[in-house]
Protein backbone atom coordinates (compact mmCIF):
# COMPACT_ATOMS: atom_id res chain seq x y z
CA UNK A 1 0.00 0.00 0.00
CA UNK A 2 1.09 3.35 -0.50
CA UNK A 3 2.41 4.86 2.48
CA UNK A 4 0.37 8.03 3.53
CA UNK A 5 1.69 11.36 3.46
CA UNK A 6 3.18 12.77 6.55
CA UNK A 7 1.27 16.32 7.38
CA UNK A 8 2.54 19.49 9.28
CA UNK A 9 -0.19 18.97 12.02
CA UNK A 10 1.62 15.45 12.53
CA UNK A 11 4.53 16.64 13.22
CA UNK A 12 3.52 19.50 15.79
CA UNK A 13 1.82 16.71 17.34
CA UNK A 14 4.74 15.05 17.75
CA UNK A 15 7.11 17.41 18.69
CA UNK A 16 4.31 19.52 21.30
CA UNK A 17 4.77 22.49 18.78
CA UNK A 18 1.85 24.29 17.21
CA UNK A 19 1.49 23.87 13.48
CA UNK A 20 2.83 27.33 12.89
CA UNK A 21 5.84 27.49 13.62
CA UNK A 22 6.51 24.04 12.60
CA UNK A 23 5.13 25.56 8.89
CA UNK A 24 7.62 28.62 9.71
CA UNK A 25 10.26 26.65 10.48
CA UNK A 26 10.22 24.33 7.90
CA UNK A 27 10.13 27.82 5.71
CA UNK A 28 13.24 28.31 6.99
CA UNK A 29 11.47 31.65 9.07
CA UNK A 30 14.08 33.76 10.91
CA UNK A 31 11.21 33.93 13.66
CA UNK A 32 12.11 30.57 14.75
CA UNK A 33 15.40 29.86 16.83
CA UNK A 34 17.69 27.95 14.76
CA UNK A 35 17.50 25.31 18.02
CA UNK A 36 13.58 24.54 17.18
CA UNK A 37 14.45 25.22 13.48
CA UNK A 38 16.80 21.90 13.46
CA UNK A 39 14.95 19.95 15.64
CA UNK A 40 12.00 20.40 13.19
CA UNK A 41 13.75 19.72 9.98
CA UNK A 42 14.88 16.15 11.49
CA UNK A 43 11.72 15.47 13.19
CA UNK A 44 10.34 16.09 9.37
CA UNK A 45 13.65 14.08 7.82
CA UNK A 46 12.85 11.46 10.40
CA UNK A 47 9.10 11.16 9.69
CA UNK A 48 9.33 11.32 5.58
CA UNK A 49 7.74 14.18 5.25
CA UNK A 50 7.81 15.80 1.66
CA UNK A 51 6.63 19.15 0.89
CA UNK A 52 4.33 20.18 -2.05
CA UNK A 53 6.02 22.64 -4.21
CA UNK A 54 2.26 23.86 -6.04
CA UNK A 55 1.13 23.91 -2.39
CA UNK A 56 4.16 26.12 -1.14
CA UNK A 57 3.42 28.64 -4.00
CA UNK A 58 -0.06 28.75 -3.39
CA UNK A 59 0.77 29.71 -0.01
CA UNK A 60 3.36 32.32 -0.57
CA UNK A 61 1.16 33.93 -3.07
CA UNK A 62 -2.22 34.16 -0.22
CA UNK A 63 0.55 35.74 1.95
CA UNK A 64 1.44 38.05 -0.40
CA UNK A 65 -1.62 39.19 -1.08
CA UNK A 66 -2.04 39.48 2.55
CA UNK A 67 1.07 41.57 3.09
CA UNK A 68 2.20 39.16 5.47
CA UNK A 69 4.92 38.08 2.97
CA UNK A 70 8.04 38.73 5.05
CA UNK A 71 9.81 35.61 4.81
CA UNK A 72 13.33 36.74 5.79
CA UNK A 73 16.30 37.83 4.35
CA UNK A 74 18.91 36.92 1.44
CA UNK A 75 22.78 37.52 1.70
CA UNK A 76 24.01 39.08 -1.14
CA UNK A 77 27.92 38.50 -1.28
CA UNK A 78 30.10 41.00 -2.68
CA UNK A 79 34.28 41.26 -2.63
CA UNK A 80 36.08 43.94 -1.43
CA UNK A 81 39.29 44.27 -2.86
CA UNK A 82 40.25 47.68 -1.36
CA UNK A 83 38.20 49.84 1.24
CA UNK A 84 35.37 50.52 -1.32
CA UNK A 85 32.49 48.87 -0.54
CA UNK A 86 30.21 50.71 -3.63
CA UNK A 87 28.64 47.37 -6.04
CA UNK A 88 29.89 48.15 -9.69
CA UNK A 89 27.19 49.31 -11.77
CA UNK A 90 26.72 46.19 -13.87
CA UNK A 91 25.89 44.70 -9.52
CA UNK A 92 23.77 47.46 -9.50
CA UNK A 93 21.83 46.15 -12.11
CA UNK A 94 21.83 42.63 -11.34
CA UNK A 95 20.30 44.11 -7.48
CA UNK A 96 17.81 45.91 -9.24
CA UNK A 97 16.21 42.94 -10.61
CA UNK A 98 17.17 40.67 -7.50
CA UNK A 99 15.65 43.23 -5.04
CA UNK A 100 12.05 43.65 -6.80
CA UNK A 101 11.26 40.23 -6.84
CA UNK A 102 12.88 39.12 -3.89
CA UNK A 103 10.17 41.46 -2.42
CA UNK A 104 7.71 40.30 -4.57
CA UNK A 105 8.31 36.58 -3.14
CA UNK A 106 8.85 38.39 0.82
CA UNK A 107 12.19 38.40 1.09
CA UNK A 108 15.10 41.55 1.25
CA UNK A 109 18.24 41.52 -0.02
CA UNK A 110 21.32 42.48 2.15
CA UNK A 111 24.95 42.88 1.20
CA UNK A 112 27.46 41.39 3.00
CA UNK A 113 31.61 42.15 1.67
CA UNK A 114 34.00 39.48 2.05
CA UNK A 115 37.73 39.53 0.25
CA UNK A 116 40.79 41.78 2.14
CA UNK A 117 39.18 44.87 2.43
CA UNK A 118 39.28 46.35 5.76
CA UNK A 119 35.39 46.15 5.92
CA UNK A 120 35.20 42.98 4.60
CA UNK A 121 34.01 39.80 6.67
CA UNK A 122 36.57 36.79 6.76
CA UNK A 123 34.89 33.55 5.92
CA UNK A 124 34.26 32.28 9.03
CA UNK A 125 32.98 35.20 10.24
CA UNK A 126 30.32 35.68 7.64
CA UNK A 127 29.42 32.33 8.51
CA UNK A 128 28.81 33.12 12.18
CA UNK A 129 27.05 36.33 11.37
CA UNK A 130 24.54 34.51 8.66
CA UNK A 131 23.75 31.74 11.55
CA UNK A 132 23.37 34.00 14.42
CA UNK A 133 21.27 36.39 12.08
CA UNK A 134 19.13 33.61 11.30
CA UNK A 135 20.05 33.79 7.44
CA UNK A 136 20.02 31.17 5.46
CA UNK A 137 19.73 31.92 1.54
CA UNK A 138 23.07 33.24 -0.16
CA UNK A 139 23.41 34.93 -3.48
CA UNK A 140 26.82 35.10 -4.69
CA UNK A 141 27.29 37.99 -7.35
CA UNK A 142 29.19 37.63 -10.00
CA UNK A 143 32.61 38.21 -8.11
CA UNK A 144 35.72 39.72 -10.82
CA UNK A 145 38.44 37.63 -8.84
CA UNK A 146 37.03 33.83 -8.97
CA UNK A 147 37.36 32.66 -4.74
CA UNK A 148 37.37 29.70 -3.29
CA UNK A 149 35.36 29.26 -0.63
CA UNK A 150 36.05 25.64 0.46
CA UNK A 151 36.32 26.60 3.98
CA UNK A 152 32.57 28.07 4.60
CA UNK A 153 30.27 25.73 5.74
CA UNK A 154 27.20 25.45 2.95
CA UNK A 155 25.13 22.88 5.09
CA UNK A 156 23.22 25.10 7.01
CA UNK A 157 22.25 27.51 3.64
CA UNK A 158 20.61 27.41 0.28
CA UNK A 159 23.22 29.14 -2.19
CA UNK A 160 23.29 30.57 -6.01
CA UNK A 161 26.24 31.87 -7.39
CA UNK A 162 26.21 34.29 -10.41
CA UNK A 163 28.48 33.29 -13.55
CA UNK A 164 31.12 30.64 -12.60
CA UNK A 165 32.84 33.06 -9.72
CA UNK A 166 33.90 30.09 -7.47
CA UNK A 167 36.60 28.09 -7.70
CA UNK A 168 35.79 25.82 -4.74
CA UNK A 169 32.58 24.37 -4.15
CA UNK A 170 30.29 23.83 -6.89
CA UNK A 171 26.96 25.15 -6.75
CA UNK A 172 24.04 26.10 -8.84
CA UNK A 173 24.43 28.76 -10.99
CA UNK A 174 22.97 31.76 -13.19
CA UNK A 175 24.73 33.34 -15.86
CA UNK A 176 24.80 34.97 -18.99
CA UNK A 177 24.92 32.55 -22.44
CA UNK A 178 28.34 34.19 -23.02
CA UNK A 179 29.30 30.98 -25.56
CA UNK A 180 26.20 31.74 -27.57
CA UNK A 181 25.92 35.41 -26.99
CA UNK A 182 29.39 35.72 -28.55
CA UNK A 183 27.87 33.74 -31.77
CA UNK A 184 25.32 35.58 -32.66
CA UNK A 185 27.32 38.83 -32.31
CA UNK A 186 29.86 37.46 -34.90
CA UNK A 187 26.46 36.51 -37.52
CA UNK A 188 25.63 40.08 -36.71
CA UNK A 189 29.14 41.76 -37.54
CA UNK A 190 28.86 39.50 -40.66
CA UNK A 191 25.22 41.14 -41.52
CA UNK A 192 27.21 43.85 -41.16
CA UNK A 193 30.09 42.88 -43.93
CA UNK A 194 32.79 42.99 -41.81
CA UNK A 195 35.80 40.58 -42.17
CA UNK A 196 38.51 41.14 -40.46
CA UNK A 197 36.95 40.58 -36.72
CA UNK A 198 39.25 41.14 -33.58
CA UNK A 199 38.77 39.97 -29.90
CA UNK A 200 40.53 41.53 -27.31
CA UNK A 201 40.02 40.65 -23.79
CA UNK A 202 41.79 40.95 -20.78
CA UNK A 203 42.31 37.35 -19.42
CA UNK A 204 41.49 36.98 -15.81
CA UNK A 205 37.79 37.78 -17.48
CA UNK A 206 37.77 35.44 -19.99
CA UNK A 207 39.06 32.54 -17.47
CA UNK A 208 36.01 33.85 -14.93
CA UNK A 209 33.77 32.31 -17.51
CA UNK A 210 35.60 29.28 -18.54
CA UNK A 211 36.88 30.53 -21.67
CA UNK A 212 33.83 30.98 -23.23
CA UNK A 213 34.44 34.44 -25.39
CA UNK A 214 37.38 33.22 -26.82
CA UNK A 215 35.97 29.54 -27.41
CA UNK A 216 33.42 30.88 -29.31
CA UNK A 217 35.03 33.18 -31.35
CA UNK A 218 37.78 30.82 -32.21
CA UNK A 219 35.20 28.01 -33.06
CA UNK A 220 33.01 30.52 -35.62
CA UNK A 221 36.40 31.49 -37.25
CA UNK A 222 36.84 28.20 -38.11
CA UNK A 223 34.01 27.27 -39.41
CA UNK A 224 33.87 30.15 -42.08
CA UNK A 225 36.05 29.50 -44.69
CA UNK A 226 34.89 33.42 -46.30
CA UNK A 227 36.40 34.99 -42.56
CA UNK A 228 39.81 35.80 -42.32
CA UNK A 229 40.88 33.55 -39.41
CA UNK A 230 41.66 36.32 -36.66
CA UNK A 231 43.75 34.77 -33.69
CA UNK A 232 41.68 36.09 -30.42
CA UNK A 233 44.32 38.53 -28.08
CA UNK A 234 43.81 37.26 -24.37
CA UNK A 235 46.74 38.35 -22.01
CA UNK A 236 47.26 39.62 -18.72
CA UNK A 237 48.78 42.26 -20.14
CA UNK A 238 46.23 44.93 -21.20
CA UNK A 239 48.05 48.18 -22.31
CA UNK A 240 47.67 50.88 -24.98
CA UNK A 241 51.27 49.74 -26.45
CA UNK A 242 50.22 45.91 -26.52
CA UNK A 243 47.03 46.56 -28.00
CA UNK A 244 48.49 48.86 -30.59
CA UNK A 245 51.18 46.26 -31.26
CA UNK A 246 48.21 43.76 -31.69
CA UNK A 247 45.97 46.03 -33.91
CA UNK A 248 48.78 46.68 -36.09
CA UNK A 249 49.74 43.32 -36.86
CA UNK A 250 46.01 41.99 -37.54
CA UNK A 251 44.16 45.57 -38.92
CA UNK A 252 40.70 44.16 -38.00
CA UNK A 253 37.92 46.15 -39.66
CA UNK A 254 36.00 45.94 -35.77
CA UNK A 255 36.80 44.74 -32.52
CA UNK A 256 35.03 43.13 -29.84
CA UNK A 257 36.33 43.86 -26.33
CA UNK A 258 35.39 44.48 -23.00
CA UNK A 259 37.28 47.74 -22.39
CA UNK A 260 35.60 50.65 -24.31
CA UNK A 261 39.44 52.63 -23.30
CA UNK A 262 40.58 51.29 -27.05
CA UNK A 263 38.47 53.58 -28.30
CA UNK A 264 41.02 56.62 -27.46
CA UNK A 265 43.77 54.45 -28.32
CA UNK A 266 42.55 54.05 -31.84
CA UNK A 267 42.01 58.00 -31.56
CA UNK A 268 45.48 59.21 -30.76
CA UNK A 269 46.79 57.18 -33.72
CA UNK A 270 44.58 58.86 -35.97
CA UNK A 271 42.26 56.21 -36.34
CA UNK A 272 38.60 57.06 -37.00
CA UNK A 273 35.29 54.87 -35.08
CA UNK A 274 33.47 53.56 -36.68
CA UNK A 275 34.65 55.20 -40.62
CA UNK A 276 38.35 53.41 -39.92
CA UNK A 277 37.41 50.42 -37.61
CA UNK A 278 34.30 49.39 -36.07
CA UNK A 279 33.66 48.43 -31.96
CA UNK A 280 31.79 46.40 -29.61
CA UNK A 281 31.36 46.37 -26.30
CA UNK A 282 31.26 42.53 -24.68
CA UNK A 283 28.84 44.26 -21.29
CA UNK A 284 27.04 47.54 -22.72
CA UNK A 285 25.65 48.34 -19.00
CA UNK A 286 28.68 49.21 -18.43
CA UNK A 287 29.77 51.64 -21.53
CA UNK A 288 31.19 54.80 -20.86
CA UNK A 289 29.85 56.18 -23.99
CA UNK A 290 27.41 55.40 -26.54
CA UNK A 291 28.27 52.05 -28.40
CA UNK A 292 27.19 48.80 -29.86
CA UNK A 293 27.33 46.04 -27.55
CA UNK A 294 26.17 43.74 -25.77
CA UNK A 295 23.16 43.81 -22.82
CA UNK A 296 23.79 40.72 -20.93
CA UNK A 297 20.34 41.89 -19.43
CA UNK A 298 21.44 42.29 -15.55
CA UNK A 299 18.27 42.85 -13.81
CA UNK A 300 16.78 39.97 -15.41
CA UNK A 301 19.70 37.89 -14.33
CA UNK A 302 19.21 38.95 -10.82
CA UNK A 303 15.31 37.79 -10.91
CA UNK A 304 16.05 34.46 -12.21
CA UNK A 305 18.82 34.15 -9.94
CA UNK A 306 16.49 34.60 -6.59
CA UNK A 307 13.83 32.67 -8.42
CA UNK A 308 16.23 29.94 -8.21
CA UNK A 309 17.11 30.84 -4.29
CA UNK A 310 13.82 31.08 -2.99
CA UNK A 311 12.76 28.10 -4.69
CA UNK A 312 15.80 25.65 -3.05
CA UNK A 313 15.22 27.62 0.38
CA UNK A 314 11.36 26.42 -0.04
CA UNK A 315 12.17 22.76 -1.21
CA UNK A 316 14.77 22.79 2.23
CA UNK A 317 17.56 22.25 -0.45
CA UNK A 318 21.22 23.15 1.62
CA UNK A 319 24.94 22.81 1.19
CA UNK A 320 26.59 21.66 -2.21
CA UNK A 321 24.19 19.63 -4.36
CA UNK A 322 25.11 16.41 -5.60
CA UNK A 323 24.07 17.26 -9.04
CA UNK A 324 24.87 20.87 -9.96
CA UNK A 325 22.16 23.03 -11.97
CA UNK A 326 22.99 26.08 -14.35
CA UNK A 327 20.73 27.99 -15.75
CA UNK A 328 21.74 30.78 -18.77
CA UNK A 329 20.31 33.63 -20.49
CA UNK A 330 20.72 34.84 -23.73
CA UNK A 331 22.50 38.48 -24.00
CA UNK A 332 20.52 41.19 -26.21
CA UNK A 333 21.87 43.42 -29.39
CA UNK A 334 22.13 46.92 -29.23
CA UNK A 335 23.06 49.20 -32.03
CA UNK A 336 25.08 52.02 -31.16
CA UNK A 337 27.05 54.25 -33.42
CA UNK A 338 30.19 52.11 -33.23
CA UNK A 339 29.59 50.49 -36.12
CA UNK A 340 28.33 51.02 -39.34
CA UNK A 341 27.59 48.65 -42.60
CA UNK A 342 30.43 48.02 -44.80
CA UNK A 343 30.71 47.91 -48.51
CA UNK A 344 30.20 44.07 -50.01
CA UNK A 345 33.18 42.57 -50.69
CA UNK A 346 33.88 41.76 -54.08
Amino acid sequence: MPRKKVSIRQIADELGLSTFTVSAALNGSPKVAEKTRKLVEEKAKEMGYKTNPLLSSALSAIRTARAESFQGTIAAIELSEADDTQPMLFHREILKGAEKRAAELGFNIEIFWIGAGEKALRLPRLQGVLEARGINGILILPLDIAQDMSEFDFSNFSAVQMDHCLIEPQINTILPDHYISMVHTLENLKRFNYQRIGLYVGGRRDRRIKNKWSAAFQSFMQHYASYENNEPYVRETFDEKSFLDWFEKTRCEVIISDKQIIIEWLKQEGYRVPEDVGFFRLNHTERTAPCAGLNLNPQRLGVAAVETLVGQIHRLEKGVPEYVKTTTIEATWVDGPTLIPQPAKQ
